[in-house]
């Protein structure tokens, strides 16, 4: 039974996963991990209680596998890279070069905010989960996720701003 659900769920959330993975670890090389967060998963599927979405349950494993290694190798690693889902473009078009240089800064300058920022920036903006998912993750009130985020890209602006990036000013 636990074992039909965690397939359902590795079907439907792997590449969530995968992506939240890539980008707290700065490395694209995250099948152990993805395997280990459903294997702790299905370990733990009794404690599961269904009061949060599944995706944010095994989000928040992930999170706390790396943290947890981090913490015995005592490294912290910063995000390097997020694989984007765009299709790839065998023609070499200058448009597809101009958004490469564009991510690549963007992926440079998140790696300049704090760890915490980096984790809210990652979890709202990029992999689109609510204030309340994204609290659930990192054990925090919602209003905190919100105000951070808010501080987040504020940061991510200036920084982005001071390497040559300027967007169309909006009341903050």
């Amino acid at each position: 039974m636990k074992e039909d659900c965690i397939e359902q769920w590795f079907e439907m959330y792997e590449r969530d996963i995968t992506s939240f993975l890539i980008y707290l670890t700065g490395s694209r090389d995250v099948e152990d991990y993805v395997q280990e967060t459903f294997l702790i998963a299905m370990k733990k599927m009794s404690r599961f209680k269904g009061e949060s979405h599944p995706k944010t349950w095994l989000i928040s494993i992930a999170r706390n596998m790396v943290i947890d290694k981090y913490r015995r190798n005592q490294v912290w690693n910063r995000i390097k890279q997020y694989v984007t889902n765009e299709p790839h473009s065998s023609n070499g078009s200058e448009e597809l070069v101009i958004k490469n240089q564009e991510h690549e800064q963007l992926y440079k300058s998140i790696r300049q905010l704090s760890p915490f920022y980096k984790e809210v920036v990652i979890l709202r903006g990029i992999l689109e989960l609510s204030s309340k998912e994204t609290s659930d993750i990192l054990k925090c009130s919602g209003n905190k996720v919100n105000v951070t985020y808010h501080r987040a890209l504020k940061k991510l602006r200036d920084i982005l701003e001071k390497e040559g990036f300027y967007f169309e000013r909006t009341a903050d």
